[in-house]
C-alpha cells in the first residue's frame, strides 16, 4: 500500500471541517487505529483524546486541534502510515452524520 501524500492528510481534514464537523462521537476509535497505545509518551501527550474529565475543561478549540493532530499523526509520522492512514480515513468517511459533534450543536 502506498504512503499517503501530505495533499490526502489536508484533503482528510478539510472533510472532517466541511458541513461545520468537529469530532466524531466514538472518539477514542480514532486512538485505537492509530495505535495510540504503541507510541511514546512524548507522541501520546499530542495525540491522546480529550475526553472523560478532560473533555469538560477543553475548549471546542483544543478538541479540534488535537483531532487533527491524529489525523496528521496517522498520515504523515505514524511507522505504519501506509495502513494507519487509509483505515483512519474509511472510518471518518463512513460516519453517519448522526454519530459526529457539529460546531454548532455541541458544547465544550
Amino acid at each position: 500500500m502506498k504512503k499517503p501524500s501530505t495533499q490526502e492528510v489536508d484533503d482528510l481534514i478539510k472533510y472532517c471541517t466541511d458541513k461545520d464537523r468537529t469530532i466524531p462521537h466514538h472518539w477514542v476509535k480514532v486512538m485505537e487505529i492509530i495505535e495510540y497505545q504503541k507510541q511514546t509518551p512524548t507522541v501520546q501527550k499530542s495525540i491522546k483524546c480529550l475526553i472523560l474529565g478532560a473533555w469538560h475543561y477543553a475548549s471546542k478549540e483544543s478538541k479540534v486541534k488535537v483531532f487533527h493532530n491524529q489525523i496528521k499523526f496517522a498520515g504523515l509520522w505514524s511507522y505504519n502510515r501506509d495502513k494507519v492512514f487509509y483505515e483512519l480515513k474509511d472510518f471518518l468517511t463512513q460516519i453517519p452524520e448522526k454519530d459526529l459533534y457539529f460546531r454548532k450543536f455541541y458544547l465544550n
